[in-house]
C-alpha cells in the first residue's frame, strides 16, 4: 500500500484510478481532489 501525499490514506497501488511519476517517484492519490491538489504545489 502507498499513503496519499495528501491526505495520508492508503492506496492500493494496482488499482489507483490517479496516479504520477515525478523526479522518478511515484505517487498514489486517494482521488482527484487530492491530485489536483498535489498538482497546485
Amino acid at each position: 500500500m502507498a499513503k496519499d501525499p495528501i491526505c495520508g490514506m492508503d492506496v492500493d497501488e494496482k488499482n489507483a484510478e490517479f496516479k504520477l511519476v515525478k523526479n522518478n517517484k511515484k505517487y498514489y492519490f486517494c482521488s482527484e481532489s487530492c491530485y489536483e491538489k498535489f498538482m497546485k504545489k
